[in-house]
């Protein structure tokens, strides 16, 4: 039953599908083909995305921490309608790719600091509920996403602008729900022996207690892992829509494949707990990525051209790769939260993201490099093979290391 504590969960599904309903997320391409931008210009747009995220990651999670989760929250949602309303009315492109930037802000606005609000709304004695509920509320996310792509293919029909004008009145909306989603503030400080709270440090502060977190080695190489995983999976998603063109899958067939793999995520990813119940913490998450890493192989290797049996396989293999990235999760958001101190909980969640983004902008052109070269197949080959040798020594030392928890009362939340 929902308590006191946990009031932040009511609204906090109706948040999650606001949020997911990304109205442009198909069509941003054409729509900036449409203004005139070439290929390349579109690229350096995405770019301009990459790097803003990258740098504003771990000051939006800190700022977060200091002022109010929900705060952030609203903040970015404020931030996306504004990126939206700029994507619109842009003239040029030094505009759009200010749009691409304020926007890339928007989502590390929300990245940690979701997570780090939700854990902190749950009572001690409920923290091993988390992973059931970030599932659930990650399956609410995945049917948003196919809701917007129906919504977004309906619009379409009467101009691409509605898009972006759709997506400004949900942010509105999103903007107003983050709002109204009360914020438990107690733990965001220590408590001195004497049981008076320790008065809160300026920025440097910080800071210095983020730095101190992210030097503990069982943390430090579980954000790693989870941004490495996550950045293959994210790139052979983008790249495999062009492998299952090239399997002479219509246009219209790889929109569903790509819908049916988000909706097909929703069962494993809302029953994620109960993999970890059996598993443990870091056995899912070590052989999730590393079958995520052979999926990706087989993606390259087999011929989806050479006959319908092997263009099923491809189908097959590039479904597994959102499933089983959704499937984690859950896993890393709890094996992360339960490892960091409440006062800087956003800003570590966010130096994961700002990982995510750095191993982006090293994956994503690698396979097109090699794609260009020797072609996209042994591109998601060679990407895989190097995400792999990370892979490696980040396992390793999981398994051999001893788990670091930040206090006793997180001990006792969840066994390591």
């Amino acid at each position: 039953m929902i308590n006191r504590h946990s009031r932040p969960l009511r609204g906090a599904y109706a948040y999650m599908l606001l949020f997911s309903l990304r109205l442009t997320e198909v069509y941003w391409v054409i729509y900036l083909r449409g203004k005139g931008l070439s290929f390349a210009a579109v690229g350096l747009m995405e770019t301009a995305f990459h790097i803003a995220s990258f740098s504003s990651e771990v000051p939006t999670g800190m700022l977060a921490d200091r002022f109010g989760r929900k705060i952030s929250l609203f903040a970015g949602r404020v931030l996306s309608a504004c990126a939206a309303a700029l994507t619109l009315y842009a003239r040029n492109w030094a505009l759009l790719a200010a749009s691409f930037a304020i926007l890339a802000v928007s989502y590390t606005c929300h990245s940690g600091a979701f997570d780090a609000l939700i854990y902190d709304s749950l009572p001690d004695d409920r923290k091993p509920e988390f992973t059931r509920l970030m599932g659930r509320l990650n399956s609410v996310y995945l049917l948003g996403t196919a809701l917007a792509g129906g919504c977004a293919a309906f619009l379409v029909r009467f101009s691409l602008d509605w898009l972006y004008r759709g997506c400004i009145a949900v942010d509105a909306v999103a903007a107003v729900v983050a709002l109204s989603l009360p914020e438990d503030l107690r733990g965001r400080t220590r408590v001195l022996p004497d049981g008076v709270d320790e008065p809160r440090g300026g920025l440097i502060a910080d800071a210095r207690a983020l730095y101190r977190s992210l030097r503990k080695r069982d943390l430090r190489n579980l954000l790693l892992l989870w941004g490495v995983s996550g950045a293959l999976g994210t790139s052979i998603f983008f790249y495999g829509q062009s492998i299952l063109k090239d399997a002479l899958l219509p246009l219209s067939m790889i929109g569903v494949v790509g819908t049916a793999s988000h909706l097909l995520a929703i069962p494993p990813s809302s029953n994620a707990y109960k993999i970890q119940r059996r598993f443990g913490q870091k056995t899912p998450l070590i052989a999730g990525s590393l079958m995520l890493t052979a999926i990706v192989v087989g993606i390259g290797l087999v011929p989806g051209s050479a006959g319908w049996l092997p263009r099923l396989v491809v189908v097959g293999l590039y479904m597994a790769v959102p499933i089983i990235n959704e499937t984690l999760y859950p896993l890393f958001s709890d094996a992360v939260n339960v490892r960091t101190d409440s006062a800087n909980r956003a800003a570590v969640l966010s130096s994961g993201s700002m990982m995510f983004s750095l191993v982006m902008m090293v994956v994503f052109p690698l396979v097109g490099c090699v794609g260009d070269r020797m072609g996209l197949r042994w591109g998601i080959v060679v990407a895989a093979l190097f995400t792999a040798v990370c892979l490696a020594p980040i396992a390793l030392a999981l398994v051999t290391e001893r788990p670091e928890q930040p206090s006793q009362s997180r001990r006792s939340a969840r066994p390591a």
